[in-house]
């Protein structure tokens, strides 16, 4: 797997702990949340738009994981947050998807699991959106996440069969990518 880059989250205390980001729902984290802050978002957004969400802008069709790979970007958007007391996690992303890359320093981190979502800025996860509802048979880890990688790839299995037998548009249509994330701490 490659090391991809950081997303900056939003601190909710719910179990999951994963990547899904879109803030639907009570209890739901967003990611990259000072983006939407009119206060600081002519800083913020500019930069996340040409460097990290790349998914929209790229012109070769080449898939992008919409992390950050530049530490002073982190700091500062961390740095802000913290002046607003707005509570944080950064997950360290790594994937399959070689873009972008992450020369990743040591950090303190904690391991959190697999996660099963879309490579953009939200990063709508099944595992979050599908297991309570579709996929009881599977069993998270303390996190909300798969534990494992033998695991996440029995649930992907079971999804691809499901939808076989289903009615279209059942589960949610995208291109997912396996995450591999931990939780770091920059102090």
């Amino acid at each position: 797997m490659f090391v991809n880059g950081i997303v900056v989250q939003s601190y909710v205390d719910n179990a999951y702990r994963g990547i899904d980001g879109s803030g639907f729902g009570d209890n739901s984290a967003h990611n990259w949340f000072l983006n939407y802050d009119e206060r600081v978002s002519e800083y913020f957004e500019p930069y996340y738009d040409e460097n990290i969400d790349k998914i929209y802008w790229n012109s070769d069709d080449t898939t992008w994981i919409a992390a950050c790979n530049e530490m002073n970007y982190i700091y500062n958007y961390v740095k802000e947050a913290e002046k607003r007391n707005i509570k944080y996690r950064l997950l360290l992303c790594e994937t399959d998807v070689p873009y972008p890359r992450f020369d990743c320093p040591e950090f303190k981190k904690t391991f959190l699991g697999y996660d099963y979502a879309y490579p953009s800025g939200d990063n709508y996860s099944a595992v979050y959106n599908e297991i309570p509802y579709v996929f009881h048979q599977f069993q998270l880890n303390q996190y909300g996440l798969f534990q494992t990688r033998e695991e996440i790839e029995k649930y992907i299995a079971e999804r691809e069969r499901f939808k076989l037998t289903q009615p279209p548009l059942t589960l949610e249509v995208g291109e997912f990518v396996i995450f591999k994330l931990h939780e770091i701490f920059l102090r």
